[in-house]
Protein backbone atom coordinates (compact mmCIF):
# COMPACT_ATOMS: atom_id res chain seq x y z
CA UNK A 1 0.00 0.00 0.00
CA UNK A 2 1.14 3.43 -0.80
CA UNK A 3 0.54 6.90 1.02
CA UNK A 4 -1.55 9.16 -1.12
CA UNK A 5 0.53 12.05 0.46
CA UNK A 6 4.20 11.19 0.62
CA UNK A 7 4.27 7.97 -1.72
CA UNK A 8 5.95 6.05 1.02
CA UNK A 9 5.31 2.61 0.48
CA UNK A 10 3.69 1.05 3.78
CA UNK A 11 4.13 -2.87 4.72
CA UNK A 12 1.50 -5.61 5.03
CA UNK A 13 0.87 -4.72 8.96
CA UNK A 14 -0.40 -1.08 7.95
CA UNK A 15 -3.24 -2.45 6.26
CA UNK A 16 -4.86 -4.11 9.46
CA UNK A 17 -4.62 -0.76 11.33
CA UNK A 18 -5.89 1.61 8.11
CA UNK A 19 -9.15 2.10 8.41
CA UNK A 20 -9.73 3.79 4.58
CA UNK A 21 -13.81 3.51 4.02
CA UNK A 22 -13.23 4.31 0.67
CA UNK A 23 -11.05 7.49 1.58
CA UNK A 24 -7.27 7.38 -0.16
CA UNK A 25 -4.77 5.67 2.22
CA UNK A 26 -2.44 8.03 4.21
CA UNK A 27 0.53 6.77 6.43
CA UNK A 28 1.18 7.55 10.11
CA UNK A 29 3.92 10.18 9.35
CA UNK A 30 1.76 11.62 7.21
CA UNK A 31 -1.45 11.36 9.22
CA UNK A 32 0.25 12.86 12.25
CA UNK A 33 1.20 16.03 10.53
CA UNK A 34 -2.16 16.53 9.37
CA UNK A 35 -3.29 16.03 13.15
CA UNK A 36 -0.69 18.62 13.70
CA UNK A 37 -1.71 20.95 11.48
CA UNK A 38 -5.57 20.49 12.42
CA UNK A 39 -4.54 21.30 16.04
CA UNK A 40 -2.57 24.44 15.21
CA UNK A 41 -5.41 25.65 13.29
CA UNK A 42 -7.26 25.29 15.77
CA UNK A 43 -4.97 27.13 18.26
CA UNK A 44 -4.57 29.84 15.77
CA UNK A 45 -8.44 29.91 15.89
CA UNK A 46 -8.67 30.23 19.50
CA UNK A 47 -6.35 32.80 19.63
CA UNK A 48 -7.91 34.83 17.29
CA UNK A 49 -11.41 34.74 19.18
CA UNK A 50 -9.70 35.65 22.20
CA UNK A 51 -8.11 38.79 20.47
CA UNK A 52 -11.38 39.78 19.03
CA UNK A 53 -12.84 39.41 22.40
CA UNK A 54 -10.94 41.74 24.36
CA UNK A 55 -10.97 44.32 21.30
CA UNK A 56 -14.43 44.15 21.26
CA UNK A 57 -14.79 45.02 25.26
CA UNK A 58 -12.88 47.88 23.99
CA UNK A 59 -15.64 48.90 20.79
CA UNK A 60 -17.53 52.14 22.18
CA UNK A 61 -20.96 52.46 20.85
CA UNK A 62 -22.99 55.27 21.05
CA UNK A 63 -26.16 56.59 19.39
CA UNK A 64 -24.59 60.18 18.77
CA UNK A 65 -23.30 60.19 15.16
CA UNK A 66 -19.50 61.28 17.08
CA UNK A 67 -17.93 60.44 20.04
CA UNK A 68 -16.74 63.21 22.28
CA UNK A 69 -12.50 63.91 21.97
CA UNK A 70 -12.25 61.88 18.76
CA UNK A 71 -12.12 61.86 15.16
CA UNK A 72 -13.57 59.06 12.53
CA UNK A 73 -10.44 58.07 10.99
CA UNK A 74 -12.55 55.67 8.80
CA UNK A 75 -15.90 54.47 8.03
CA UNK A 76 -16.10 50.56 7.49
CA UNK A 77 -19.88 50.40 7.36
CA UNK A 78 -22.90 49.98 8.25
CA UNK A 79 -23.88 46.65 10.57
CA UNK A 80 -27.41 45.02 11.86
CA UNK A 81 -28.12 42.53 14.54
CA UNK A 82 -31.14 41.10 14.62
CA UNK A 83 -32.21 38.99 17.68
CA UNK A 84 -35.36 37.23 17.62
CA UNK A 85 -37.13 36.10 21.28
CA UNK A 86 -39.90 34.48 21.86
CA UNK A 87 -42.34 35.58 24.56
CA UNK A 88 -42.77 32.11 25.76
CA UNK A 89 -45.87 31.22 27.56
CA UNK A 90 -44.94 32.20 31.31
CA UNK A 91 -43.87 35.50 30.34
CA UNK A 92 -47.37 36.00 28.52
CA UNK A 93 -48.75 34.44 32.04
CA UNK A 94 -47.15 37.05 34.03
CA UNK A 95 -47.49 39.96 31.69
CA UNK A 96 -51.02 39.31 31.21
CA UNK A 97 -51.46 39.14 35.16
CA UNK A 98 -49.77 42.12 35.44
CA UNK A 99 -52.25 44.20 32.99
CA UNK A 100 -54.52 43.03 34.77
CA UNK A 101 -53.44 44.18 38.26
CA UNK A 102 -51.12 48.03 36.17
CA UNK A 103 -47.55 46.34 37.47
CA UNK A 104 -44.91 45.94 35.23
CA UNK A 105 -43.90 42.70 33.66
CA UNK A 106 -40.81 42.42 34.73
CA UNK A 107 -40.02 38.51 33.64
CA UNK A 108 -40.55 39.93 29.59
CA UNK A 109 -38.72 42.91 30.73
CA UNK A 110 -35.90 40.48 31.62
CA UNK A 111 -35.99 39.03 28.26
CA UNK A 112 -35.83 41.99 26.61
CA UNK A 113 -32.82 43.30 28.97
CA UNK A 114 -30.94 40.10 27.80
CA UNK A 115 -31.88 40.49 24.52
CA UNK A 116 -30.35 43.91 24.17
CA UNK A 117 -27.11 42.88 25.81
CA UNK A 118 -26.89 40.01 23.55
CA UNK A 119 -27.42 42.46 20.30
CA UNK A 120 -24.94 44.93 21.45
CA UNK A 121 -22.18 42.26 22.49
CA UNK A 122 -22.77 40.77 19.12
CA UNK A 123 -22.77 44.27 17.57
CA UNK A 124 -19.08 45.07 19.58
CA UNK A 125 -18.26 41.69 18.45
CA UNK A 126 -19.28 42.45 14.61
CA UNK A 127 -17.19 45.68 14.69
CA UNK A 128 -13.93 44.31 16.53
CA UNK A 129 -13.52 41.51 13.58
CA UNK A 130 -13.83 44.33 10.98
CA UNK A 131 -11.58 46.57 12.05
CA UNK A 132 -13.84 48.80 13.91
CA UNK A 133 -13.17 50.25 17.54
CA UNK A 134 -16.79 51.92 17.95
CA UNK A 135 -20.32 52.19 15.88
CA UNK A 136 -21.98 55.80 15.94
CA UNK A 137 -25.67 56.17 15.41
CA UNK A 138 -26.90 53.15 17.08
CA UNK A 139 -30.52 52.74 16.64
CA UNK A 140 -32.22 50.01 18.50
CA UNK A 141 -35.68 48.69 17.21
CA UNK A 142 -38.40 46.63 18.07
CA UNK A 143 -40.55 44.51 16.09
CA UNK A 144 -43.77 41.89 16.89
CA UNK A 145 -43.76 38.84 14.86
CA UNK A 146 -46.62 36.32 14.55
CA UNK A 147 -46.34 33.24 16.67
CA UNK A 148 -45.47 35.52 19.88
CA UNK A 149 -41.90 36.28 19.12
CA UNK A 150 -40.75 39.62 19.62
CA UNK A 151 -37.25 40.84 17.50
CA UNK A 152 -34.65 43.53 18.59
CA UNK A 153 -32.84 45.26 15.74
CA UNK A 154 -29.24 47.13 16.50
CA UNK A 155 -28.52 49.03 13.67
CA UNK A 156 -25.60 51.19 13.37
CA UNK A 157 -22.23 52.65 11.39
CA UNK A 158 -18.64 51.28 12.48
CA UNK A 159 -16.14 53.09 12.38
CA UNK A 160 -12.38 53.53 13.23
CA UNK A 161 -11.98 56.37 15.81
CA UNK A 162 -8.33 58.49 16.87
CA UNK A 163 -8.64 60.58 19.85
CA UNK A 164 -7.95 64.20 19.10
CA UNK A 165 -4.69 65.64 19.74
CA UNK A 166 -4.55 68.00 22.66
CA UNK A 167 -4.72 71.67 22.57
CA UNK A 168 -1.40 72.92 21.78
CA UNK A 169 0.66 70.25 20.38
Amino acid sequence: MTCSKCGKRQGVLSLLSADLGGAPYICPDCEAVKRAEVERQRVDEAKEEERIKVLARQVIITTTHSVDGYYVKRYIGLESVEYVIGTGIFSELSTGLADIFGKRSTAFEEKLQTAKKIATSTLKVRAAKQGANAVVGIDMDYAEFDGNRVALILNGTLVEIERRPARGS
